[in-house]
């Protein structure tokens, strides 16, 4: 009985723990949530100047795209590549809490280690 219920244990906190997979287009869905986006990355961008950031879109290009990866200036250092060189049309998985910014969603990264291609 005791390895039953500890079997049980396991099993609900694997469940709990993993994060969800979804679709880029499925993303808006889940605002507030902690999950895995799935995707190609059809274009990239750089802004210049204050406050810089590195977008990666998904879906389609921008301003079309259905997703975004967000990496703010003060992370840009925790990488050992170019984010936006380097995932330009690769199959990303990027797991963190969504967001919506100008009615798109979004999950920005703080680690390297939240961005995974294939």
């Amino acid at each position: 009985m005791k390895k039953l219920i500890l079997l049980s244990f396991i099993i609900l906190t694997a469940k709990l723990t993993t994060a969800q997979v979804v679709s880029p287009d499925s993303a808006k869905y889940y605002e507030g949530k902690i999950i895995t986006v799935r995707g190609k990355v059809m274009s990239t961008y750089k802004s210049r100047g204050d406050k810089q950031k590195i977008l990666i879109n998904f879906g389609k290009p921008y301003p079309e795209q259905s997703f975004s990866i967000v990496i703010f200036e003060e992370n840009f250092s925790k990488f050992d590549y170019s984010p936006e060189e380097k995932l330009k049309d690769m199959m990303v998985r990027v797991k963190g809490k969504v967001t919506i910014f100008k009615d798109k969603p979004q999950i920005m990264v703080n680690n390297p280690d939240q961005i995974l291609w294939e």
